[in-house]
């Protein structure tokens, strides 16, 4: 930039987070076969020029007041997103398109990869299970660990542009999160929480597989997660009607909110999972979803309605960067509050005539377990991963030995590039289950059991989404009375759910 105008260049990241999420809405919800993040970014070049976040740092590190030193953290952050993406536009869209037409051949039969995962968790043969997700390792190993490795390597040599050592130390600073320690907890998670994962796991995959713990393969897990012995409970057809009626207990009328807008068609290029497009917060957000029955989709629905939810009541006068940007804890946080629901059993008998519901909640808060303990090892390895700033040697061994550790069964190498979200997200989903877990004990606290039931709730969450992502995850929880974020919620609730 010649010169550099901070308004305006508020006014264009505000267009520019628009119409990403735009074209992601349209790609991902099977209306264009083709991504082209590249030609968002070149509609805004002068956003994430290396000169333009170098002047973000500079103004951020002259701020006094809060407010503005807040905000312009959040730009920055942006900023350096933005730079770093822009700067792997190319192999970013070659990755999402080249995972958009593949296919993989299994038993003479080709099918779409992006597909291949729905297919893989209702295939009832376990041998075929296996050889399915055996291609889908192959295909990644040649076709896409190739990109990926390019993208990847190049972003670790970025930030050295932006005058950091390391991609972790990074994201450490821009986030304000201590990943070291971040992970020191998780690991005690992992150590308090073993003994109980390792028993239900043991006795859930007899009771559903026939298999004992160390017989399980890694083909075998979507399967066991999908589930289908409890479609009759959640089938397709009860998908939408439940999360409307689920937001009417609250106070909320889906149907009157003009500034949401549920895609439910089928289509063959859309991806088969529930997401959120955030196009214009509060004033265009796009609910997606492919209705195919299974406790799985009724949670993914209710995950993204609570994205979906939060955006919709974000107050339109708070400025872009509190209704865009911020920590993305805060937004996970309460779309865990909506899936978890599935967990909670007099939910389950309100909205779903689900009484007798033990055997699916161990089932269920297993697979709570299972995916939190997974998580914990993908930011064990992504904080090893990320100081890397050469070759990746080593790593592919490291991934599958730290996966393995924390779910207890082996997990094949080739997903080690494959299995990371940009931005050490990781830690952002770890830090939303300690801030769910404290929302939750709030909201039964306050407002009982059936606290889906009671509008005053209702309205207490529209408080809190009122604010956007004003507040980190542990300011919002420290403001609203819930103390610090921690494991020992998770904890609890899973010593009730499974047994000591």
């Amino acid at each position: 930039m010649a010169s550099f105008d901070l308004a305006d260049y508020r006014r264009r990241a505000e267009e520019f987070t628009g119409a990403l999420d735009l074209e992601a809405y349209h790609h991902f919800a099977g209306l264009k076969p083709d991504c082209d993040f590249t030609a968002v970014y070149d509609r805004y070049p002068e956003l994430f020029t290396l000169e333009s976040v170098r002047t973000l740092r500079r103004l951020y590190d002259a701020a006094t007041a809060d407010d503005e030193r807040r905000r312009l953290s959040f730009l920055l952050n942006l900023g350096i997103e933005g730079f770093l993406g822009n700067e792997t536009k190319q192999v970013s869209d070659e990755i999402a398109n080249t995972e958009s037409r593949a296919k993989i051949t299994v038993d003479g039969e080709q099918i779409g990869l992006r597909y291949s995962s729905v297919v893989q968790a209702n295939e009832p043969d376990r041998e075929r299970r296996r050889r399915i997700h055996e291609a889908r390792l192959e295909l990644t190993a040649t076709v896409l660990n190739p990109l990926y490795e390019q993208r990847w390597r190049r972003l670790h040599e970025l930030v050295g542009e932006l005058g950091y050592p390391t991609y972790s130390e990074l994201f450490s600073e821009v986030r304000a999160v201590d990943f070291g320690m971040l992970r020191g907890a998780t690991q005690m998670f992992l150590q308090a929480t073993e003994g109980l994962y390792q028993r239900t796991l043991d006795k859930v995959a007899r009771a559903k597989l026939g298999l004992s713990r160390t017989e399980l393969w890694q083909s075998d897990l979507p399967f066991l997660v999908r589930a289908p012995e409890y479609d009759h409970v959640f089938a397709s057809a009860r998908l939408l009607p439940t999360f409307e009626r689920t937001l009417q207990g609250l106070g909320i009328s889906l149907a009157a909110q003009t500034n949401v807008h549920v895609d439910a068609e089928t289509r063959e290029l859309k991806s088969p999972r529930a997401f959120c497009a955030p196009v214009r917060i509060p004033d265009e957000i796009y609910l997606v979803v492919m209705p195919k029955g299974g406790q799985d989709d009724f949670q993914a629905l209710l995950h993204e309605g609570g994205h979906t939810e939060h955006f919709a009541h974000t107050s339109p006068d708070l400025p872009f960067e509190y209704r865009f940007l911020g920590d993305n804890a805060v937004t996970e946080g309460f779309a865990f509050t909506f899936d978890h629901l599935t967990l909670n059993a007099r939910w389950l008998e309100t909205y779903l005539d689900y009484a007798d519901s033990h055997d699916y909640l161990t089932f269920a808060n297993l697979v709570e377990l299972y995916f939190l303990r997974r998580y914990a090892g993908k930011l064990a390895y992504e904080t090893e991963f990320h100081v890397q700033t050469g070759p990746l040697d080593g790593m592919a061994a490291r991934y599958g030995a730290l996966l393995s550790e924390a779910v207890q069964f082996d997990v094949p190498q080739a997903s080690y590039l494959a299995d990371i979200d940009d931005g050490f997200y990781a830690s952002n989903y770890l830090r939303t289950w300690m801030l769910e877990g404290a929302l939750r004990m709030l909201l039964q606290d306050n407002y009982g059991m059936e606290w889906f039931l009671d509008p005053a709730a209702g309205a207490w969450l529209k408080g809190l989404w009122a604010t956007g992502q004003m507040y980190s995850a542990d300011q919002l929880l420290l403001k609203n009375g819930g103390g610090r974020l921690d494991t020992r919620p998770l904890e609890l609730h899973l010593e009730r759910a499974l047994g000591r």
